[in-house]
């Protein structure tokens, strides 16, 4: 009889305890797809007019293009997001800096940073990020920037109300999960859609985005 009483009152403690834990693990509302959550590429800027050449132009050099795919509140019933913040850090190599311990020169992080607004319930929602052709140029190793969206890993975070609720890594299997924390930061370097000159390509693609104030900078 006394072993059945504990039986009973062990039962009703577990059903009493897994609401707690249940609430403890909230819905993420933002989820990257497991495979496909980010696809980064070398692509054409689109022919808007102006000169080749120079030493400030793009000199016919491709932008790195970092898309991200994932998905809005997946499992929950709320049918809007007000807002989500993704922070990008671009991996890439400072082969003039005055500090390099050898030939390799250092390993930085380019940085950017873009908060879309109103995001609509769904599985299929995306977000872009673009780096400057001279900025890749000025960031790669000595064998230059052809296989740069191969050789260089990319993290993300999806923040909402300042938490993070997930990430992504291009390469998975990177050496630990903070490989990105170790990089030289350098901000500024990786642009919005609107900073760049794609910024009425697939407009249908993208969340609207909330731009900054002028205190808030980039």
């Amino acid at each position: 009889m006394v072993l059945k009483r504990t039986v009973a009152a062990l039962s009703l403690l577990a059903f009493a305890v897994m609401p707690l834990f249940a609430q403890s693990t909230p819905l993420r509302v933002i989820q990257f797809l497991d495979r496909g959550g980010m696809e980064v590429s070398l692509v054409n800027a689109p022919n808007i007019g102006g000169t080749s050449g120079g030493g400030g132009g793009n000199g016919g050099g491709q932008w790195l293009k970092i898309e991200l795919h994932y998905s809005v509140n997946p499992a929950g019933t709320v049918p809007y997001v007000d807002a989500v913040e993704f922070k990008v850090v671009v991996e890439g190599r400072d082969m003039y800096a005055a500090d390099a311990p050898g030939k390799d020169g250092v390993a930085v992080g380019m940085t950017g940073t873009v908060t879309y607004i109103n995001l609509p319930k769904g599985r299929d929602a995306y977000g872009v990020f673009y780096v400057h052709p001279s900025t890749l140029a000025r960031y790669c190793t000595k064998e230059g920037v052809s296989d740069f969206d191969r050789r260089f890993n990319v993290h993300v975070d999806a923040l909402v109300g300042g938490t993070v609720v997930d990430y992504f890594d291009k390469k998975k299997d990177a050496a630990g999960l903070d490989w990105y924390k170790s990089l030289r930061p350098i901000a500024g370097l990786v642009y919005r859609m609107d900073q760049s000159p794609f910024a009425l390509a697939d407009v249908d693609r993208y969340p609207a985005m909330k731009l900054p104030t002028t205190s808030q900078g980039q």
